[in-house]
């Protein structure tokens, strides 16, 4: 099995209706982005995803979002924008793109780093 990964930085600004204090009011947190995709073969250029590709979906789509309040997202209007709910957002609009582009993977994850020491991912 193949992985091919790539990595970016968000800001996202949310907060947790469900929580008090702090984490109760908006606010933002500095994110590491990890997009890994496997495949169990390498094509005809002998890599499994195409790098460059990987790179221009993942800073659209993150670029798309950076700094806006994820609560106001429709897909947020009925899920707390907790770190394992945005990575499976993240996971539905990256392999949705990334598969428009022609991108074949077996399996897909998306981590999604809050410090040096502390993540949570989505993976399929």
């Amino acid at each position: 099995m193949f992985a091919t990964g790539v990595k970016a930085q968000l800001t996202a600004r949310h907060f947790l209706p469900h929580e008090s204090g702090p984490e109760s009011s908006p606010h933002s947190h500095p994110y590491e982005i990890e997009w890994i995709c496997s495949s169990e073969s390498t094509n005809s250029s002998g890599y499994a995803v195409d790098i460059a590709m990987m790179e221009r979906v993942l800073s659209d789509i993150l670029g798309d979002i950076n700094n806006v309040l994820l609560n106001n997202l429709p897909y947020f209007e009925k899920r707390q924008p907790s770190l394992e709910n945005l990575a499976t957002y993240l996971h539905d609009m990256l392999g949705s793109s990334a598969r428009k582009e022609g991108a074949e993977f077996t399996t897909m994850q998306i981590k999604i780093w809050e410090s040096p020491t502390a993540w949570a991912s989505y993976h399929t």
